[in-house]
């Protein structure tokens, strides 16, 4: 199984989002979630309008913060949503809201398919990742052994959470990774930088060994 990348540049991900926001407005929502709140496609799909909307009033409203329990670890992850977060939300909420079967458990990223009730499904994890490395592939950001996929999503959160300052051993316990090794490895973060830190601190004295 190939390892996916992340999006490396602030200049990397607004192409990408301007040609999500292009081709589907529904996959331009998953892919601000993933990218901004650090979801895996499963936690993402799992979303319903009762878990962003706050109150049932005429009025849309997000939420401030959401907890989400991770399907794959059961760890509670709590999300501040940003005011950005909440005008993408607040606008995709208006488009759902005109649906006849528009209710607090319906999926938050609706594919076009059916279950055997008539109900509208979310997006199933298979399309989507199709969907993100078609996105890769149209937008030029994958190519030769650079892998776009649907868990660079939530790599790019950890690798632009560092490149904004974030130190790695708060990502290491944000994503439960057993080490910081791990958490570098995981966002594709420049050994270099590793290096850097044994290079800025580097004490001594070397008249301390100039009779040995």
């Amino acid at each position: 199984m190939r390892r996916t990348d992340p999006l490396r540049t602030e200049q990397e991900v607004n192409r990408f989002l301007n040609y999500m926001a292009d081709w589907n407005l529904t996959y331009y929502v998953a892919c601000c979630i993933g990218i901004n709140w650090g979801l895996r496609a499963s936690d993402i799909l799992a979303l319903t309008v009762g878990d962003v909307l706050a109150g049932e009033g005429g009025r849309i409203q997000i939420r401030d913060r959401i907890q989400i329990v991770e399907q794959k670890t059961g760890k509670v992850r709590d999300i501040f949503v940003t005011a950005k977060m909440k005008d993408i939300l607040r606008a995709h909420l208006r488009r759902l809201k005109s649906r006849p079967d528009f209710s607090l458990s319906l999926p938050l990223i609706l594919s076009r398919q059916h279950d055997a009730q008539g109900r509208q499904r979310s997006l199933s994890r298979e399309r989507f990742s199709r969907i993100i490395s078609e996105a890769g592939r149209r937008t030029g950001l994958a190519r030769g052994r650079r892998c776009i996929a649907a868990h660079s999503l939530r790599k790019t959160y950890a690798y632009q959470a560092w490149r904004s300052g974030i130190r790695v051993d708060v990502l290491q316990k944000e994503f439960g990774h057993a080490s910081v090794e791990t958490t570098h490895r995981y966002a594709c973060i420049p050994y270099e930088q590793l290096d850097m830190i044994f290079k800025q601190v580097d004490f001594g004295n070397k008249r301390a060994l100039a009779g040995a």
